[in-house]
């Protein structure tokens, strides 16, 4: 079951720890959703009756908050509208226990373990929208000052960053590294080369401890080679006046530091 993919996504947060709350909200506007907040069980019914949502987020624990019941509220109702597009939940458990016991037998819940890190519950997000073994095996770990990708290279992975913060620089006639532009949690990088298909224009090095989600370029291809044509050229098209548009920015840059 994946997280529905509408213009406009809700989810609705169900903590009554403030840490939390910032926590899931940041990391839920990283990934384009209105967040909703509620901290108590009178709230959490309330604002659901009120508006749809994509995703459910929930804090087990909350005191005289019966979460699995809750769920299977939301639960029934589907069925009996006979909504097809059920919503996914997160479970958030101090112990796996409490949630094999409520939770296991409910359709489309998953568990998270209290205490959890803003990565950590981006990971379990993102098993929403795919294989979590897929997003396990393509997510990769960058060491400060360690390069994610070298000017000149040929490797035409994309890569989304989960954590920590990047650099990108620019060789000069001097050869040395100018720096271009900056790159931090929630976005894109290498994405010109994973489009046309060409080396790597600038180099992208890592300013602390950092994660990426590694988005291979053999699927893109794989699913352009079953696209028109036209589209093929209309990528093609996009991608070369970004990668002009880039450079032309990068040299303007390059000559003033020279």
């Amino acid at each position: 079951m994946g997280i529905n993919n509408k213009d406009q996504r809700n989810a609705l947060v169900i903590f009554d720890n403030e840490e939390y709350q910032s926590i899931a909200k940041e990391v839920l506007e990283e990934l384009k959703y209105k967040v909703v907040i509620a901290i108590n069980s009178n709230e959490a019914r309330l604002k659901f009756a009120n508006e749809p949502f994509s995703l459910i987020i929930l804090d087990h624990n909350i005191s005289n908050f019966r979460g699995a019941e809750y769920i299977e509220g939301i639960r029934r109702k589907e069925k009996a509208k006979s909504i097809n597009d059920i919503i996914p939940v997160l479970a958030i458990c101090d112990k796996p226990n409490d949630f094999t016991e409520l939770y296991s037998q409910i359709d489309h819940v998953k568990y998270l373990e209290k205490p959890f890190t803003k990565l950590e519950l981006k990971k379990g997000l993102l098993a929403f929208t795919g294989n979590s073994n897929v997003i396990a095996d393509n997510t990769k770990s960058i060491s400060k000052d360690e390069f994610l990708i070298t000017e000149g290279g040929t490797n035409h992975e994309m890569y989304w960053v989960l954590q920590g913060r990047f650099q990108i620089t620019k060789l000069n006639r001097d050869n040395q590294n100018v720096i271009i532009g900056d790159v931090i949690a929630g976005e894109l990088v290498g994405e010109m080369s994973f489009l046309d298909n060409l080396p790597r224009s600038a180099s992208v090095r890592a300013l602390e401890d950092s994660e990426v989600l590694v988005i291979p370029h053999k699927k893109f291809i794989d699913v352009l080679d079953g696209q028109p044509r036209w589209f093929r050229s209309l990528m093609q098209t996009m991608s070369k006046r970004l990668r002009n548009a880039n450079e032309k920015i990068a040299k303007k840059i390059v000559q003033s530091e020279n």
